[in-house]
């Protein structure tokens, strides 16, 4: 309940950061992950961390030595974050500094990125400029998934996110809606099995 109205207090202040009212669900967030790989992963990266509701899920499919990094860009999100989960290195940061972020880590490519970024909130461009960066540091076996809203779904910023990743990965695999979700959500899965646009 505390991390629902942590998530309430921060859409309150930057609704179009944010996103969303709540957090996304434990079955979301196992949703989201199913199909990557954890286990046998090296580093993993999380996109718009949040209150840790998809984080939690991570932690709990990983493999011993797996590196979690999370990048949230709401300070007090970053700071839980940093308290709840010690094992993940939390970096109070955008995505679109993704690169940058992880280069200060020692870390120039990740198996896995996971974004709970609100897309439908984004201009094309800076959906590009993100896009840019996860392609950057995706290892040419690596994987990016994440979630949508169902009533976001014919946005014309969810249109040109989704033109986007069929453009970009040579299979993009769709989930059965989410209804349990506030609100019903879907999510995104695309492995990085053929060549791609890293423009």
């Amino acid at each position: 309940m505390r991390d629902h109205w942590n998530f309430l207090a921060s859409f309150l202040r930057r609704p179009l950061t944010v996103g969303a009212v709540a957090p996304s669900s434990p079955r979301l967030a196992r949703t989201v992950i199913q199909e990557c790989n954890l286990r046998t992963a090296t580093t993993v990266v999380e996109l718009g961390a949040g209150t840790g509701a998809i984080t939690e899920q991570i932690l709990a499919a990983i493999g011993p030595n797996t590196q979690v990094i999370a990048l949230e860009l709401d300070a007090g999100h970053a700071v839980r974050l940093i308290e709840r989960f010690p094992r993940v290195t939390v970096c109070h940061a955008s995505a679109e500094d993704l690169r940058a972020v992880l280069a200060r880590l020692g870390c120039d490519e990740v198996d896995c990125v996971i974004s709970g970024l609100p897309w439908a909130s984004m201009g094309p461009r800076q959906q590009e400029r993100i896009m840019a960066q996860v392609l950057a540091v995706l290892k040419p076996t690596g994987h990016f998934c994440g979630f949508g809203y169902v009533h976001a779904k014919w946005y014309g910023s969810t249109q040109s996110f989704h033109r986007r990743l069929r453009a970009t990965f040579a299979d993009v695999r769709i989930s059965p809606v989410v209804w349990g979700n506030l609100p019903p959500a879907f999510a995104f899965s695309c492995p990085l099995s053929a060549p791609v646009s890293r423009k």
